[in-house]
């Protein structure tokens, strides 16, 4: 029977976004592990007066147990460059981070399925998802929230946009489809899964 690995969020901006959108709670509704490379938690939470950030701290902590902070060799060996030049750079860091936890999953299960959260339009084009397995899908944010308003579970996916909108979010891309038809699939069978009554709002 194929395993589900969970949700894995690839960079910062889709926890920026539900943050600023007051719906974390979101990306726990499917009810599979949520899991966070230590390199993106550090991005989100390095700066708590940024948006989200202490928001994001409380709901990982609330969630415990579903919401997994990974450690990575990839976070490590930052830290270890920013001991050195404290001006060393996180970027694109938080994908790589990703890719070596679903590296190590998939090297113990290779039947596995995954899929990875993003929210950068032009992560499709890259390398990083293009040489991924066929049974490992990425999901963006607005998709994340249109499945969960069609499912019953939220009950509007632009209204979550608009309020991060109001706080400085660009995230027009989200309101049209970005993910692949299977990924999409498989968050609707695990909606599906949980049996649970639908929900007035996140």
């Amino acid at each position: 029977m194929t395993r589900l690995l969970g949700l894995i969020v690839t960079d910062a901006s889709p926890l920026i976004t539900l943050a600023a959108g007051d719906a974390l709670e979101c990306l726990t509704m499917p009810g599979v592990p949520v899991i966070i490379p230590d390199m993106v938690y550090f991005e989100v939470t390095q700066d708590l007066a940024k948006t989200g950030a202490e928001d994001i701290v409380r709901w990982a902590r609330k969630h415990h147990g579903q919401v997994e902070i990974v450690p990575t060799t990839v976070f490590s060996e930052f830290q270890t460059l920013m001991t050195v030049n404290p001006q060393t750079r996180s970027k694109g860091r938080g994908e790589q981070a990703a890719f070596e936890i679903l590296n190590a999953a998939i090297a113990e299960a290779p039947e596995l399925e995954a899929i990875l959260f993003f929210e950068d339009t032009d992560i499709k084009k890259r390398r990083f998802v293009r040489g991924l397995p066929e049974n490992v899908m990425a999901l963006s944010t607005g998709d994340l929230l249109y499945e969960l308003e069609a499912a019953g579970r939220i009950q509007s996916a632009d209204h979550i946009l608009d309020v991060a909108v109001a706080k400085g979010r660009n995230v027009e891309a989200q309101r049209s489809p970005q993910s692949d038809d299977e990924a999409r699939a498989l968050l609707r069978e695990q909606l599906c899964q949980g049996g649970k009554p639908p929900i007035s709002e996140c």
